[in-house]
């Protein structure tokens, strides 16, 4: 009898289908991946599983685990739900209670699941988790991204459940804290004997997780299997089209003019001083950096969370001042107190979440002419032809100005975020993340979009990113940060291959390897 059973499970809002027929069957101490991209029901058919459905939303089929039916009760649902399933969410900041000490929060949910929340207990699952009892005094904004994660999976397996349900609890992470959190869930399970449902829309992750597969499309289940026989002969069209998708084609080398630099930065630091306990602490987010970008050239910055790579692109874009060393693109001073709007305008930022960085009070029009503000010469005519210019270089019609940005996808919103990018024409523009929060179909279509606009525009990428893959097929030099300082740069297909470096070697060694 299998653990969990799934029969012709449908999920509607209103009058529209979320989930439509799935079935699917889950064996005890089986690795189940549930792959998909965003809006096929991957998350949705999890939460029904584990009776957390949003309100309004009408349910039909049947889920039976162990051989029962969910209970109808809600408080017997809950002690189902804490006992016997453990739930591991995407994001733990938001999961967890920021008012609550982490080992308070474990201590709660032993208490709800199995009622003996004795101090032993709390550091069992601490020290099972790879976390030192101290932890437990802190709050979560006092963690680390991948200690976070480790805290909810503690609680998790609070009431020591028979199945745990981890819903991308590895895609904000950097390469070595995702690697970290995946050989983490492998040994519990295993030193367990615990089911596992993982849902993702990283390929690579469930392939090293997962001993079986469901691939879902639109709400629908359309191939499953084990993970050898669906990754290495899928049999469905949309199945091949994702593994297709994951494979990221490499970009044409730029043929870089010597002496052609774009910009340069000289000995940049930045130091922050916090006060604690009546002293002044140092802090050098950024430590003597110095390097070059030679116009066309993509190079990408990789390092763990921390690092200061985001401090470090804060201040090549005049964000952010720095505590010493200069900053000079196409030979202009880039200071957020002195720097003039002309220069200002030479550089553009495209952010991780492309949802988050437009105001959703206002039209695509106004948000991709916003920049324009900076080049105070330009007619009302003139950006006007600009905006409708860089909407139509990222491929779409000009019709779209007059929508919001909660009326696109999220790869339209990034071809939109990428267009306010390109409005001032910029020499440098700087990606943080700019494919990470998309599904694999989407990314190969918004980086080949990429690579197309940099040939044809002549632009300088820095991009910052935690996938080795995406860095080694794009990027024409890889710097790798640790602590605030360079430690090591050069091509990326010899720099990860032949790392010297120890920072290197880490994150080379947790590259996982690519299925199929």
């Amino acid at each position: 009898m299998s653990l969990v059973d799934i029969k012709d499970l449908r999920i509607s809002f209103g009058q529209v289908p979320a989930v439509d027929g799935v079935s699917l069957a889950i064996d005890h101490g089986d690795r189940f991946g549930l792959i998909g991209e965003s809006g096929s029901g991957k998350s949705l058919t999890a939460l029904a599983l584990a009776g957390l459905l949003p309100e309004g939303a009408r349910v039909d089929g049947q889920i039976l685990f162990d051989g029962q039916p969910l209970p109808a009760n809600e408080a017997a649902l809950a002690r189902l739900r804490g006992r016997r399933i453990g739930m591991v969410f995407q994001e733990p900041m938001t999961a967890l209670n920021p008012l609550m000490r982490v080992g308070d929060q474990i201590e709660e949910s032993v208490a709800l699941t199995r009622g003996d929340a004795s101090a032993g207990a709390i550091v069992q699952l601490l020290q099972e988790v790879g976390l030192d009892p101290s932890h437990g005094r802190r709050y979560p904004h006092q963690l680390s991204g991948g200690q976070r994660q480790r805290v909810m999976i503690a609680i998790a397996l609070a009431g020591e459940p028979d199945l745990m349900i981890a819903d991308e609890p590895t895609s904000a992470l950097d390469v070595i804290t995702q690697r970290t959190v995946i050989d983490l869930i492998d040994t519990v399970c295993a030193r367990r004997g615990m089911t596992l449902l993982f849902i993702s829309h990283d390929i690579k992750v469930v392939a090293a997780l997962c001993d079986h597969i469901a691939v879902m499309q639109q709400g629908t289940i359309v191939e499953k299997g084990t993970t050898e026989a669906v990754l290495n002969s899928p049999r469905d069209g949309y199945t091949r089209a994702l593994l297709a998708a994951s494979k990221i084609p490499r970009r044409r080398a730029a043929v870089i003019t010597a002496g052609a630099s774009v910009l340069d930065v000289e000995n940049l630091s930045r130091v922050y001083r916090h006060g604690m306990w009546g002293r002044s602490v140092k802090l050098r987010a950024v430590d003597d950096v110095s390097f070059s970008l030679s116009k066309g050239e993509c190079v990408a910055l990789v390092g763990p969370s921390g690092c200061g790579k985001t401090t470090l692109a804060r201040m090549l874009v005049g964000l952010d001042a720095p505590s010493s060393g200069t900053v000079t693109l196409d030979g202009e001073p880039v200071s957020p107190a002195k720097m003039r709007p002309i220069t200002r305008a030479k550089m553009s930022l495209v952010f991780q979440d492309p949802f988050s960085s437009f105001d959703p009070r206002m039209t695509v029009e106004r948000s991709v002419a916003e920049p324009l503000h900076l080049l105070r010469a330009l007619s009302a005519t003139e950006k006007a032809a600009r905006v409708r210019e860089a909407v139509e270089a990222v491929g779409l019609d000009v019709a779209v100005l007059e929508r919001y940005p909660h009326e696109f996808s999220g790869g339209q919103r990034q071809r939109l975020a990428i267009a306010r990018a390109l409005v001032t024409r910029p020499s440098l523009v700087v990606l943080d993340e700019p494919v990470s929060a998309l599904d694999v179909s989407i990314r190969g279509e918004v980086l080949a979009l990429l690579a197309g606009l940099q040939e044809e525009y002549h632009l300088t990428y820095l991009l910052i990113s935690h996938d080795l893959d995406l860095v080694a097929a794009v990027a024409d030099r890889a710097m790798v940060m640790e602590a605030g300082r360079i430690v090591e740069s050069g091509r990326p297909d010899d720099l990860f291959a032949r790392p010297r470096h120890p920072m290197t070697r880490a994150l080379a060694d947790a590259r996982l390897p690519n299925p199929a």
